[in-house]
């Protein structure tokens, strides 16, 4: 005859096993209210190992093992690796260890273990930027990488903490903070640092159906989607035998079917082209190239306009003269098929005399480092060429503080040349790149100041500028900028009717940075309801759709050009979505709510007096 062993029922759970309720075998009910609900859910989520090894380790060592497997998946959810899916759980091994430690100390440690790795697996490709073009060691880029991540990774701490206070005080039902305190903590570290870099919302980049609810809260509603499917998941292990449990899964299994079905409603394409013309020119320039010879230079140059005449010409419009100024002295004029043009969209319009053209030619970021306003030759130049092509022309170029008295600073530019040959915008970057364009922390830790910028020490530019052009207003984000969603939403708002981004990632070589660049980029066109149309130096060049679609990318270190017909011109602020209207005010409502969440955690509990 079988001999059932004695079983403990609580006010939550139907049952728990007895071997590990030892020590805990009071109800609910008749439990001292100071700490029975954190004893009780303790005894239910050491039943919860979630992973078998757990069992023979120590509490702390145990939730530690779940917080390295959350910075894990959260790598796997990212290009390189390219698991877009995990997204979905990466998040729930940590809010598991959370619930079962209940401290803010520890809390906070796990999530701050949880956002280090995550960030220094997932950006480690700037250690081969700081090996190979800064001459740092390689142990000391690794040094650097973990004190950049370090810094970022505080902030999930701060996530882990505020939901370890909070569980501890309201008990199992504050697990559903969880969406709310992450999206927060993610809008925290982008104001607070200014870098935004890979959002867990920026792992569904390319899947379109997923990402529409960026219109209505940026890339921070989605992050809390995809963290309110790994919430539900976690109560549900935590409340297995108890209705609440299913309720909360099946709850957020329809939120997310509602965020789909609205997704794939949004996103179908009808008429994707449009009447202005815009073509962009891949030239791959090297990095470590001989710029110091001056016939080097002209090459590269050359190659630039050669690559544009090409795209000219495909499009079906012949210049005036036959007088091709630069192509004579290329030293590569003859181009491999891959530098040939295979647009995917192109179209051919009219310029009212016959000759169909291009409205719009951009070129890239480069580490060709154009002088246009202190170069009189290339102004010369570029001239010439845009009147022979009536063309409009955007490119990059180091700018200079104009006046006799002006500070000697220097600018990353991006510069629009009209078909007179006159320069007639200049936009300055302003959101530079750490340890790119300037080195943080420079003055208040000591060894940050021996090490120097990448690329130089670039001064930030002071307001946003559009560029006006074949009648529609572009607005451009230079390389990191597409990063900073408040920038491309503040050049929506001042009535850009197209984005393009000029970037170039040749600096990180073949690693993952180039993806996850164009992932950022996607979602700026999304939040926008605009067109964004990507040049870049070395690959992934795209146009994306305003509804993030991705057409016609180009390949990894191959000359290229592209040409496409977008809607610029008649893209309207009619059309502005919530996100560009009211900017983060969902982040921001997060915000709030996780401050009044970690406030109450220490308004002390009512107690019943002893009778």
């Amino acid at each position: 005859m079988r001999i059932s062993e004695p079983r403990t029922v609580d006010a939550d759970s139907k049952l728990i096993n007895p071997k590990s309720a030892i020590g805990n075998r009071h109800n609910e009910d008749v439990a001292p209210p100071a700490f029975a609900r954190e004893d009780l859910l303790a005894a239910r989520l050491r039943v919860t190992k979630v992973l078998p090894y757990q069992r023979s380790l120590p509490p702390l060592i145990s939730s530690l093992s779940l917080a390295v497997l959350s910075g894990l998946l959260l790598i796997l959810a990212f290009p390189e690796w390219n698991f877009w899916s995990l997204g979905w759980v990466a998040t729930a091994p940590l809010i598991m260890a959370v619930v079962r430690e209940r401290r803010f100390w520890r809390s906070l440690f796990l999530g701050y273990v949880t956002g280090t790795l995550f960030y220094m697996g997932s950006a480690h490709w700037v250690t081969y930027t700081m090996n190979h073009y800064g001459d740092l060691p390689l142990w000391l880029s690794y040094m650097i990488l973990l004190l950049f991540a370090s810094l970022l990774g505080i902030f999930t701490g701060l996530f882990a903490g505020v939901m370890g206070l909070a569980i501890k005080r309201f008990g199992g039902w504050a697990i559903l903070a969880a969406p709310v305190v992450w999206a927060a903590s993610e809008w925290a570290r982008i104001t607070v640092i200014g870098v935004g870099w890979n959002a867990l919302g920026y792992s569904q980049a390319f899947q379109p159906a997923i990402i529409q609810i960026a219109r209505w809260g940026g890339v921070y509603a989605v992050s809390a989607l995809l963290v309110a499917a790994s919430t539900a998941l976690v109560f549900a292990l935590v409340y297995p035998a108890r209705r609440r449990g299913l309720i909360v899964f099946t709850a957020a299994g329809a939120l997310v079917l509602a965020a789909v079905i609205y997704g794939r409603a949004v996103s179908e394409e009808t008429d994707s082209s449009g009447p202005v013309s815009i073509a962009i020119v891949q030239p791959n320039i090297p990095i470590a190239g001989q710029w110091g010879d001056p016939a080097f230079f002209e090459q590269m140059t050359a190659r630039h306009l050669s690559l544009s005449e090409q795209a000219i010409q495909k499009e079906g419009f012949f210049p005036r003269s036959n007088n091709k100024d630069g192509i004579e002295n290329e030293a590569d004029e003859k181009l491999s098929n891959n530098e040939r043009d295979s647009s995917g969209e192109s179209a051919i319009i009219n310029d009212g005399e016959g000759n169909s053209r291009v409205n719009i030619l951009i070129w890239p970021e480069s580490p060709i480092g154009f002088e246009y306003d202190r170069d009189e030759g290339l102004r010369r130049r570029l001239a010439e060429f845009t009147a022979r092509n009536n063309v409009y022309l955007l490119i990059s170029s180091w700018g200079f503080p104009q006046g006799e008295n002006a500070p000697k600073e220097q600018y990353n530019s991006a510069i629009m040349i009209a078909p007179s040959g006159e320069k007639i915008a200049q936009y300055d970057k302003i959101a530079l790149v750490p340890f790119g364009e300037y080195v943080p922390a420079r003055g208040w830790i000591p060894f940050m100041d021996r090490i120097p910028a990448l690329v130089y020490d670039i001064a930030p530019g002071k307001s946003l500028t559009l560029g006006d052009a074949a009648g529609t207003k572009i607005g451009t984000l230079i390389c990191f900028e597409a990063t900073r969603p408040d920038i491309a939403r503040r050049m929506r708002m001042m009535g850009a009717s197209v984005l393009t981004q000029i970037s170039n990632e040749l600096w990180y070589n073949s690693t993952a940075a180039a993806r996850q660049m164009l992932a950022k980029a996607v979602f700026r066109a999304v939040e926008n309801d605009i067109e964004l149309i990507r040049a870049t130096n070395s690959g992934l060049s795209a146009r994306i759709s305003n509804h993030g679609i991705v057409y016609d990318e180009t390949p990894m270190f191959e000359t290229a050009t592209r040409v496409w017909r977008v809607r610029a011109d008649t893209q309207s602020r009619a059309g502005e979505t919530v996100y560009t209207r009211y900017g983060d005010l969902f982040a921001i409502v997060c915000v709030a709510l996780s401050l009044l969440l970690a406030a109450a955690t220490f308004v002390p509990e009512k107690t019943e007096k002893a009778i």
